[in-house]
């Protein structure tokens, strides 16, 4: 995996669409990185090679993450994610994760972000809602439709 650095945010929502998308609302992420089908790019990918991905869920600092990564790239993305907590890695754009978790004051902007996905190593996270993961979890499987 390469050093994490494009981290898409997004937040829960339900919508008429039929996709992965109508889960969720993505940020504009103001750079090209995240541009020009940088998202379908990765689904994509992910979608590819769905059958070596595992839904796992782990706790951080008392508060439950859901992971959707390749089950080889485990270590490497927990490693990731708690390093994110603290604000470890310099990232293109910022991704409020240390919100969720607490290790800084809550920038008031990203209080609603619920959902990150590393659109260079394929991999997604989000804060626990069995809800939207039970959804999320049949639409990524499938293989019809439009990307995000």
């Amino acid at each position: 995996m390469k050093d994490p650095y494009l981290i898409q945010r997004a937040t829960f929502r339900k919508s008429e669409k039929s996709g992965i998308d109508s889960l969720l609302e993505f940020d504009y992420m103001g750079s090209a990185e995240f541009e020009f089908d940088a998202l379908p790019k990765s689904l994509k990918a992910i979608r590819k090679e769905v059958n070596e991905y595992e839904k796992i869920t782990f706790q951080i600092k008392g508060m439950s993450i859901e992971v959707f990564c390749k089950s080889e790239d485990r270590i490497a993305v927990f490693d990731f994610i708690n390093g994110l907590a603290v604000n470890k890695y310099r990232l293109k754009e910022y991704s409020g994760f240390d919100n969720y978790t607490g290790s800084f004051p809550v920038k008031s902007y990203m209080r609603r972000v619920d959902f990150w996905w590393d659109i260079e190593n394929n991999f997604m996270f989000w804060k626990s809602n069995e809800d939207f993961t039970k959804e999320f979890m049949e639409r990524i499987r499938k293989k019809e439709g439009k990307a995000p």
